[in-house]
């Protein structure tokens, strides 16, 4: 009885090692922890190695090509790709750069999104954008960073800039076309229009703030950290401090030493730059984006964003500089 049972333990340990290795075999690349999710995507060659290298296996190995995602990117890898990138209208370069990396995060249904949506493909979605040069946090929500980004395809694709992720833009996103191209000038002309009216005395002073603004924008997407002053991670008055420092002007690291520099500006005159405070007494604090908007790092859990000045209790703005 003995002999039977330790008989019997060995055939099932057997079995059972058979049907793990055959299971991990067919396990999907997904499934094993193929990440692609990446808040930068960088060019993946023959020789390449690590997470983005497996990232773009991965993908590939999902769009149905004949690739192992082993973190090693082969040149039997190089041969898939070019496969994937001559049936997209890509460049057959064996390389996985800005518009293969697009394409393939892409590559899917092509749902309508907007404000408000949540879901894999909104995720989906996020990741093509930043790989096509437009940075956004991939969160599975369609927030006003993402509508910014689709605006942004849609203006170098001349589309209606609506913000809502068409199949047109899913097209262009699917077929790496929007990267790298700038919206033409007679789609920007409108948005360069406003500027000049919203301010049409501009002075050093206006430019550098529309520099310090450009800066800011540059973090959008990146964590929220009290105390942080980049360069990744930032709190309110840490962006609006290092923003300004790109230009020359020194602030201190708190939001309501920030109030007493510069000179005051009424609501009505605010120009892109201004620094726009929040809350009695003052703890927070926000640099101005036009259109009645800011651009800041607002509380734990929320990356730096584009949102209303509406939205909270307004205390007053400096102009510095």
């Amino acid at each position: 009885m003995q002999k039977f049972t330790r008989a019997a333990v060995s055939v099932m340990s057997g079995v059972a090692l058979t049907a793990t290795v055959t299971l991990a075999a067919e396990m999907p690349a997904s499934a094993a922890g193929c990440d692609t999710t990446f808040s930068r995507y960088g060019t993946v060659k023959v020789g390449s190695s690590g997470t983005q290298a497996r990232g773009a296996q991965c993908l590939l190995d999902r769009a149905g090509y004949a690739v192992r995602a082993d973190g090693s990117f082969s040149s039997r890898d190089a041969s898939q790709l070019k496969r994937f990138q001559g049936r997209h209208s890509i460049s057959r370069t064996g390389k996985v750069d800005a518009r293969s990396w697009t394409a393939l995060l892409a590559r899917g249904t092509t749902p309508t999104l907007h404000v408000g949506s949540r879901g894999a493909a909104v995720k989906r979605l996020q990741k093509a954008l930043t790989a096509s040069g437009r940075p956004v946090p991939a969160t599975g929500y369609f927030g006003p960073i993402t509508k910014a980004a689709v605006k942004s395809v849609q203006r170098a694709k001349g589309l209606r800039a609506t913000g809502t992720a068409t199949k047109a833009v899913w097209r262009a996103l699917q077929k790496g076309s929007a990267v790298g191209k700038a919206p033409s000038r007679a789609a920007a002309k409108p948005a360069a229009n406003r500027v000049v009216r919203a301010s049409v005395s501009s002075s050093r002073s206006g430019s550098k703030g529309a520099r310090a603004l450009a800066y800011a924008k540059r973090q959008l997407g990146d964590r929220y950290v009290f105390g942080a002053t980049g360069p990744h991670s930032w709190d309110c008055s840490g962006l609006t401090m290092k923003a300004w420092k790109s230009v020359g002007v020194n602030l201190p690291h708190s939001s309501r030493q920030q109030f007493k520099r510069g000179k005051s500006v009424s609501r009505s005159q605010l120009r892109p730059g201004d620094l726009v405070f929040f809350y009695s007494p003052i703890s927070h604090v926000a640099i101005y984006a036009g259109g009645g908007k800011v651009v800041h790092a607002s509380r734990r859990g929320r990356p730096v964003n584009v949102g209303k000045i509406s939205h909270m209790p307004y205390r007053g703005a400096r102009r510095m500089g």
